[in-house]
């Protein structure tokens, strides 16, 4: 039987370790996180200001906090599991289900905004008659031209310049959904980046869960080779120790 020194003792080259591609993305996964905390953060402190603040409530906001927190707190715990992924393998696990737990309510999310904007019309005008200051919709006439909300005779704020101005006609429906409809798109694109970005992240546990596996099999595979050797009377002083070879084959894990 050949010597085991003759026999390669390392893996061929890889292009990128699973692990690495773990960390890669599960600090994109973290930068997520502090964006949507930033984006949050930067609308809420701006509350009053501007036509955001009538088309974006401050609930899509919080939620943006609570998802950004989410984030950070779900990545800290990939991060710590990858620092030795064999010994805490269960935690890659809580790692990917935290992770798709994230998306799942991320796309009920989604789902809530979208059927908000299936009646658009009704819900912006019952806003417009009954919940909204004249001050809000003083800002929408003067900033966008417009006079009422379906026309200047639907609940307009007559000391408005723009209903003080005959030539114009228009309500400010339109000037609503097209607020409404910029906004969302912003939101919308946010939601969907972050739950591809955690799609990429699941797919890079399920490769550093089975990379560990292998490494398992391959330590247990050694472990057994050595046990019998030892209780061989045969002896090779040319072989590598077999502290040596398991070192030689480890991922570094």
């Amino acid at each position: 039987m050949a010597s085991l020194h003759h026999e390669p003792l390392h893996k061929p080259p890889q292009p990128a370790k699973p692990s690495m591609m773990f960390r890669v993305w599960t600090g994109i996964y973290f930068i997520c996180g502090i964006v949507a905390l930033i984006v949050a953060g930067t609308f809420m402190s701006a509350e009053g200001e501007g036509h955001r603040a009538y088309i974006v409530t401050s609930r899509a906001l919080r939620f943006y906090i609570f998802l950004g927190l989410y984030f950070i707190f779900s990545s800290l715990l990939g991060i710590f599991a990858s620092l030795a992924p064999l010994k805490r393998k269960k935690l890659l696990y809580y790692y990917m289900f935290s992770i798709a737990v994230a998306i799942f309510i991320t796309f009920i999310f989604n789902v809530w905004l979208w059927t908000g904007t299936l009646n658009i019309n009704d819900r912006y005008r019952d806003l417009w008659i009954n919940e909204w200051s004249d001050e809000i919709k003083l800002m929408f006439e003067d900033q966008d031209g417009c006079c009422g909300f379906l026309s200047r005779d639907d609940n307009p704020v007559s000391s408005s310049a723009s209903c003080l101005n005959k030539a114009i006609k228009h309500g400010c429906l339109y000037a609503i959904i097209m607020y409404t409809q910029r906004a969302h798109r912003y939101v919308y694109a946010g939601l969907i980046s972050f739950s591809l970005v955690g799609l990429c992240c699941i797919v890079m546990t399920l490769l550093l869960i089975s990379d560990c596996d292998s490494e398992h099999r391959m330590r247990l595979s050694l472990s057994h080779y050595w046990r019998k050797r030892s209780a061989s009377k045969a002896t090779d002083t040319g072989d590598a120790s077999p502290t040596s070879l398991l070192n030689a084959n480890s991922l570094n894990y």
